[in-house]
């Protein structure tokens, strides 16, 4: 964390961090503390789901910081509508092995797919707005014990 610090310190562009680190959610107060980044970051997936996730982007507000949202997905793309200090969504990486325009199995579709400019919008669909191929469970469901 001490290098973060000395490069927050020393740069004139945003530091963000961390984007993975130990103590889910309560470790990035230690961050903001040491003065280690300018933006916090937080996924879902991360720092131990949705409310722990809202919880970094909470504090991270209350010291006029932006919170960068970690990873793609319904639970991810749930806490930047949620939230007004995050400017990005991260959907997908760059991988020659993953294709992130097709629907993992057990859903009909994506969360997230993106418009002509570039944009992700909010599911109306309930819950995350995941739309679930419940044929697809019921037919790998392997136990009901």
């Amino acid at each position: 964390m001490a290098s973060y610090a000395w490069l927050a310190e020393n740069l004139s562009i945003d530091v963000i961090g961390p984007e993975s680190l130990g103590g889910k959610h309560h470790s990035r107060a230690d961050w903001v503390k040491a003065g280690a980044c300018d933006i916090l970051r937080a996924g879902a997936n991360g720092v131990g789901g949705i409310s722990p996730c809202m919880k970094v982007a909470s504090l991270a507000e209350a010291f006029g910081m932006d919170c960068e949202v970690h990873g793609n997905g319904a639970a991810s793309l749930a806490v930047v509508g949620a939230i007004r200090n995050c400017r990005w969504y991260e959907r997908g990486l760059l991988h020659p092995f993953l294709e992130y325009d097709e629907p993992a199995a057990y859903l009909n579709s994506i969360v997230d797919p993106m418009d002509e400019q570039g944009f992700v919008h909010l599911s109306n669909r309930p819950g995350l707005g995941e739309d679930i191929n419940f044929e697809y469970i019921e037919t790998h469901t392997v136990s009901r014990d």
